[in-house]
């Protein structure tokens, strides 16, 4: 199964709060068939979140977490209809990241590393803004 497909892509997603953020994109993931329990998925990103927030600037956050409630290791991105305020600073392009545990090592430290060379660039930031679609998300991202 591949990282990320059309699927896992959402636009305009209305939240109010990080929680509410991660627990609808882990909503996107639970209907691709990549978490065996969405809710219990969701308390262990939201637990990491509360050890270091993943809002890293330029309008994006990268909540992870590896998980026994992951099938496999996925990618979904959302963004929202308006920007949510997370922890210091306000997001509007999430990045969400689901990796099994045991079994996957670091992969999610090498699905972070990737990303963040992409998202350092202005321009990868503004075509993701205006992106008109999910496969033009998906051909920024891969």
């Amino acid at each position: 199964m591949e990282l990320m497909n059309e699927g896992l892509v959402v636009f305009d997603l209305e939240a109010a709060s990080p929680e509410e953020t991660v627990s609808k994109i882990a909503g996107v993931m639970e209907e691709q068939g990549r978490l065996n329990d969405r809710a219990a998925y969701v308390a262990d990103v939201i637990k990491r979140e509360e050890g270091a927030p993943t809002s890293i600037g330029f309008l994006i956050a990268t909540p992870h977490a590896k998980s026994v409630h992951v099938k496999e290791p996925s990618l979904a991105f959302a963004r929202l209809k308006d920007p949510v305020q997370w922890a210091d600073e306000k997001v509007q392009m999430v990045f969400q990241i689901a990796v099994p545990d045991p079994g996957q090592g670091d992969k999610h430290l090498e699905i972070l590393a990737k990303l963040s060379r992409k998202i350092i660039h202005d321009d990868f930031r503004e075509q993701l803004m205006n992106a008109a679609n999910e496969k033009e998300v998906l051909e920024l991202i891969q």
